[in-house]
């Protein structure tokens, strides 16, 4: 060997056999292999941030969820319809009220009983009976005005297949094919003397030829009064003030 030989030492990169790396190509892998581990952690994190988001979004949390919340929609879930067809959230049932018997209800007619509670313990006392025809709004009747003072009795009204005078039970004779009965209940027809304190006759016809009447009996706090019509028709009992009366309307 001549004195120019000088001794290198083995660089590690390069194998026996192989020319080294010229300056220029180790120092851009060097820069390629360092932007790849930039790469690598800038992924890493990311991945991180994904995950501790993801265990972030449970229940309580002010944190918005990965997954959009549903949509609510402005339009109403349909109901289900009514018995009449139509939807049980836009109908509305009419009130109904139960009939308390033609003396509340003036319009009101009906060959049924008709029954009404006495309001007081004290008997009132019946001063007038009679009758007259009228007409309501193209509606012709018969009217029979029972007149009391100290107020209204109460009263028992139906059909009956007779009227019979109360004590003797002997049958009150009245003209008509049907007969009707009205019975005032914590009612007199007589004062604290036993006299009568009725200023009409106790029985007469109808001044259009409908019904007969009479007084049937006064005996122990009730009056029974028979009524004798051509047929069984509609009727209803109106409570009247200013006297206080009982109004029996029997449809023509």
């Amino acid at each position: 060997m001549n004195g120019d030989m000088i001794a290198r030492p083995m660089d590690p990169d390069v194998g026996p056999g192989r020319a080294p790396a010229p300056a220029a190509a180790v120092a851009n892998g060097w820069a390629r292999g360092t932007h790849g581990w930039r790469r690598s952690i800038v992924l890493l994190g990311a991945m991180a941030a994904v995950a501790f988001l993801g265990g972030c979004g449970g229940a309580g949390s002010d944190s918005p969820s990965a997954t959009p919340p549903p949509v609510m929609s402005a339009t109403p879930a349909p109901t289900s319809p009514s018995p009449g067809g139509a939807s049980d959230a836009r109908s509305f049932a009419t009130p109904t009220f139960a009939s308390t018997g033609p003396r509340s209800d003036a319009r009101s007619w009906s060959s049924q009983p008709a029954s009404e509670s006495p309001r007081q313990s004290a008997p009132v006392r019946l001063v007038s009976i009679r009758s007259a025809p009228n007409v309501d709004n193209g509606v012709r009747y018969e009217r029979l005005v029972l007149e009391f003072a100290g107020g209204a009795p109460g009263y028992q009204a139906q059909y009956v297949r007779s009227v019979v005078r109360p004590g003797s039970g002997a049958p009150l004779p009245l003209t008509g094919q049907a007969t009707f009965e009205v019975v005032l209940t914590s009612a007199t027809a007589h004062d604290d003397n036993g006299t009568s304190t009725l200023r009409t006759p106790p029985d007469g016809h109808g001044q259009s030829g409908l019904t007969s009447y009479a007084i049937a009996g006064d005996f122990e706090g009730s009056v029974h009064i028979g009524v004798g019509l051509t047929r069984v028709t509609g009727f209803r009992v109106i409570e009247l003030t200013d006297p206080d009366r009982l109004a029996l309307d029997f449809l023509f």
